[in-house]
């Protein structure tokens, strides 16, 4: 397959170089729900190396609303192996590795990998993935709730611990209240922002992006 033809459009953009560090590049993606699963079909498109992808969910109805991998005839299957078939037709030369595994203080993240995205939903997983991560590595979070968003990144070893900047954070109680259209925005940003950590240069490193929808307010918060 022409890579040249596949990736004209954003080479226009970002040029061969760039391409090439993407190729050859390997992420990690925590979690292939809402943000997962939209995360990982942008890189894909892209033509990122390769992907591990964790998760050891079922997909259930709800998720239909936001989880763009998915359709009605995957419910009650595993997503990852469902989000690994779905984006080995949208770019047959990404090599995928499934996890099929709950992320816990026995996890360990592989030595191969750039970067992490943690596109999970809950601090006790967040915590145990940012401890997992090999020093060195950038860790790229991204969060939902409702009417706001936000993405940050880190890297293991120099920057806070992720458990050191939510101390004192609750778990919200309930499901999360989430909408597609946010899911989309939060989940481009992280991929933005993943891109820009593979060439070096990172726009958010120790900095939260906040992203409120109701006014379309931004803000940043270092941390």
């Amino acid at each position: 397959m022409d890579s040249t033809a596949r990736y004209a459009r954003q080479l226009l953009f970002w040029g061969e170089e760039k391409q090439r560090q993407i190729g050859e590049s390997t992420l990690l993606i925590a979690g292939v729900g809402g943000l997962g699963a939209t995360v990982s079909q942008l890189l894909a498109r892209a033509g990122i190396g390769k992907l591990y992808l964790v998760d050891d969910g079922l997909l259930d109805l709800p998720d239909l609303n936001r989880q763009t991998l998915y359709g009605e005839q995957d419910l009650g299957k595993k997503k990852v192996h469902i989000a690994a078939e779905r984006l080995a037709c949208i770019n047959s030369t990404l090599k995928i590795s499934v996890l099929d595994q709950h992320i816990d203080d026995s996890f360990q993240v592989p030595d191969d990998v750039d970067a992490v995205a943690d596109c999970l939903d809950n601090f006790t997983t967040r915590f145990a993935l940012y401890k997992a991560t090999v020093p060195g590595t950038f860790f790229v979070h991204g969060g939902l709730n409702g009417a706001n968003g936000q993405v940050l990144t880190l890297k293991k070893g120099a920057s806070q611990s992720l458990e050191t900047i939510f101390a004192g954070a609750r778990q919200p109680q309930g499901k999360i209240p989430v909408t597609p259209d946010n899911v989309v925005v939060i989940a481009g940003l992280m991929t933005n922002e993943l891109f820009h950590l593979l060439w070096d240069k990172p726009k958010l490193l120790n900095r939260f992006l906040i992203v409120g929808f109701d006014d379309f307010h931004t803000a940043f918060l270092e941390v």
